[in-house]
């Protein structure tokens, strides 16, 4: 009997020993090796770029985190130049800090430390009075490291950072070409359409370097929002974290002939559709959609007429404000169409504000505007006097559908088009409608 357990005994640890070496065989190389490898290929990597990297840096996975541009450029005696244009940490200008130093070192897998003071990028982790400053990070696990791209997270605050070659030279251009970017893809608060795996949201505030997303075809409320941190460069845009996919797609390249970003695994962001787009945008408390007065060819004849009535004028009516707002100032929340015209009376420039209640139906296929009736006394007053300046309001009463306005393929907030019948009305995305 005991000679059987000497026998399993021996059987058990040839088995082990068998795994141990199988284990092994996995490898060409030690773990201690291969750790070495992998610091000098990230050392190898991060000197390779002629004209330094573009890092789109994010501080933080904080509710209020945002990204931030810098140019970073590596040299092999360990020196670092670290290049910023912010509103956080540098007040609007390039700020240049090149006398501090860098280095690839191994701790679970290769680091790379700014390991003495930067001005630029450690303004980001200097504690503040409360002790917390920014919570950013100056060292980082490189998840990635090809002469591509590189993939950072922040050993402290796990945000993912992104380094990309420089591709501009001069580092004036490229931040004016990343605020481009910003600009054009979300000013005027535009609304975004994210199509992810056969489903679709809404990202707005953009424009503020984090994005909100808000259920499709839904009104924004930013309460209810998840935040995504997004950074614009010169070709497009780079987030820290994914949308709700497993896959993380960071880099963002932009079609303007297609008016979309496309993320690495096909994830798409563009305008949507456009009826949807102007109710959303038209339901948020903030927003209106302006009409350009120039691009309805009816008014200029409409106002002649207008003029005819004003018999007291010694000029011209003319259109300054035009337009469709959810609130107006203190009037109660409601669907409303609005008008100022200004002229002169004797000596004095006058204005007159004309205000509509209108009903608004709005799905998938287009856009309804009826009955529209005068809302406060002023307006009631003016039209009984004018019963001419009804028929300029007529000009946005129909149904309609929304359509790219061609330069604004993907920032449907900076101009689009509501077309319907012998009517073409180009409208903008405001905040406020001049009136």
């Amino acid at each position: 009997m005991k000679a059987k357990y000497l026998v399993m005994i021996a059987l058990l640890a040839a088995t082990f020993a068998a795994c141990s070496r199988d284990e092994e065989s996995l490898f060409d190389k030690s773990a201690a090796e291969r750790a070495r490898e992998a610091v000098e290929n990230a050392f190898d990597v991060f000197t390779s770029a002629e004209n330094g990297w573009e890092m789109a840096y994010f501080p933080n996975l904080e509710a209020d985190a945002k990204g931030y541009n810098m140019i970073v450029k590596f040299d092999k005696n360990s020196k670092v130049s670290v290049t910023a244009k912010n509103s956080l940490t540098t007040q609007n200008k390039i700020m240049t800090d090149a006398n501090s130093t860098w280095t690839v070192k191994s701790d679970y897998g290769p680091l790379l430390s700014f390991d003495t003071y930067n001005k630029v990028l450690h303004a980001f982790s200097d504690p503040d009075p409360d002790g917390a400053g920014h919570l950013g990070d100056y060292e980082f696990l490189i998840l990635k490291a090809t002469p591509e791209v590189v993939v950072l997270k922040g050993k402290k605050h796990s945000a993912y950072t992104v380094l990309r070659p420089m591709t501009i030279s001069n580092e004036e251009d490229y931040f004016k070409a990343s605020e481009k970017m910003m600009a054009d893809l979300f000013g005027n608060s535009n609304i975004v359409t994210l199509v992810q795996d056969g489903q679709k949201k809404y990202l707005f505030n953009g424009a503020s370097g984090q994005f909100m997303s808000a259920e499709y075809g839904s009104a924004l409320v930013q309460e209810l929002a998840t935040t995504h941190p997004v950074c614009a460069t010169p070709d497009g845009i780079i987030v820290s974290t994914g949308f709700g996919a497993d896959v993380h797609e960071h880099i963002f390249y932009y079609d303007s002939i297609k008016g979309e970003l496309k993320g690495e695994a096909g994830t798409l962001l563009n305008a949507g559709n456009l009826n949807l787009l102007f109710r959303s945008y038209f339901t948020d408390n903030a927003f209106g959609w302006s009409v350009e007065p120039a691009t309805v060819p009816a008014v200029e004849g409409l106002l002649a007429a207008v003029n005819t009535a004003m018999k007291n004028t010694s000029a011209k009516m003319k259109v300054m404000g035009y337009g469709f707002k959810q609130y107006l100032n203190m009037y109660e929340g409601g669907n409303f169409m609005l008008i100022n015209f200004t002229y002169k009376q004797g000596s004095k420039n006058q204005e007159k504000k004309l205000v509509w209640t209108i009903d608004l139906t709005v799905d998938e296929n287009g856009i309804t505007v009826a009955n529209a009736v005068p809302y406060d006394k002023n307006t009631e007053t003016f039209l009984g006097q004018i019963p001419a300046a009804q028929a300029v309001a007529d000009q946005l009463v129909g149904s309609f559908t929304a359509a790219p306005m061609e330069g604004h393929l993907f920032n449907a907030a900076s101009g689009m088009l509501l077309k319907g019948g012998d009517k073409q009305l180009n409208i903008k995305g405001v905040n406020t409608i001049k009136m």
